[in-house]
């Protein structure tokens, strides 16, 4: 085994450039399914995304750019310190992210530790809690429009940020050995934006997640239509009468598409209650490309980013799974 390890490890380019090679050539030969999938995916950002991202990203931004704001929203940096050990800025940044969603959260927090607000080590400590959907995708896009169940949608939604909250007071000691040197404030060498500049940043900004859902509706493509995938399908159609693998496999790589795919399932609200919580709160490999964006500025690794977003599904698991039995 640990011959297979380092063999893997000391060739990992050669094995990624064939991976790569073989992905082309099968784009190449029936390149039809990955031009609808691309489609699809410009789609659902041009739909969902774009209008309910684009006011907030600017808005956001704008806010940010007045000191005053953050005085408003200081009442809130006591509690959000004695919980998660942020001493700037938590309950702002939470409180955006709850009410706009992804990836507004990271994009905030990576902002922030950018203009020398917040410490590289608070920007850890604040991105466990604050990488959140929001309520008009939760409720709105998803349980009323896809299931046309507003209960289901407020337990799910409390799962989720329930399970922020919680999982943001497990990280709040955390210590990683690599920041030990950069846990001061960096000055703000930042000069403030105008209307022009801000907007076109949210622009620029917006375009970049529309190529990251695209790109992820392509990678869904790949895995579903293959015939392996078929096989095990089948067979859990056979083992569990529905076919659960494509809605978990399909929100893994993107959430709004797993959702879509678990709605056309004749399933029981406890178990829609379980899958929605745990899909939303992982956010989809869409979501973390997205996330990552504006974390990589703040030096944030995706390998913490998809620490904390596995701890944070694990918790709404278990919520849910409660929930279920209470209330379903």
């Amino acid at each position: 085994m640990t011959k297979i390890k380092n063999f893997l490890f000391a060739n990992s380019d050669i094995i990624l450039c064939f991976l790569l090679l073989g992905l082309i050539l099968l784009v190449c030969v029936n390149p039809s399914p990955y031009i609808s999938a691309t489609y699809r995916g410009f789609t659902v950002w041009a739909k969902i995304v774009l209008p309910s991202l684009f006011v907030f990203f600017i808005l956001t931004k704008i806010l940010m750019q007045l000191d005053i704001s953050f005085k408003i929203f200081g009442i809130l940096d006591k509690p959000f310190a004695k919980l998660f050990g942020v001493k700037h800025f938590g309950g702002y940044v939470f409180l955006m992210s709850i009410l706009s969603g992804y990836p507004v959260g990271t994009k905030l927090t990576s902002e922030l530790y950018q203009q020398g607000y917040i410490s590289q080590t608070e920007a850890y400590k604040m991105l466990s809690f604050t990488s959140t959907s929001g309520p008009m995708f939760i409720i709105g896009s998803v349980t009323l429009s896809m299931f046309g169940n507003a209960k289901l949608g407020v337990i799910v939604f409390f799962c989720h940020i329930f399970s922020a909250f919680i999982n943001g007071f497990f990280y709040r000691n955390v210590k990683c050995p690599e920041l030990e040197k950069n846990n001061k404030y960096i000055k703000d060498t930042n000069p403030k934006l105008t209307l022009n500049e801000i907007v076109q940043n949210s622009i620029i900004s917006l375009l970049m997640v529309g190529g990251y859902i695209a790109l992820s509706f392509c990678i869904l493509e790949i895995f579903l239509h293959n015939s392996i995938m078929t096989v095990i399908s089948n067979f859990i159609y056979k083992v569990f009468g529905a076919d659960y693998l494509t809605p978990i496999i399909s929100g893994i790589v993107e959430v709004t598409s797993g959702c879509v795919s678990l709605s056309q399932l004749a399933s029981n609200n406890g178990i829609l209650c379980i899958l929605l919580s745990c899909l939303i709160s992982f956010g989809g490999l869409s979501i973390h490309l997205q996330s990552q964006m504006f974390a990589s500025k703040a030096n944030i690794k995706y390998s913490y980013f998809l620490k904390i977003k596995t701890t944070q599904t694990l918790i709404a698991f278990v919520l849910s799974l409660i929930c279920s039995f209470i209330f379903f």
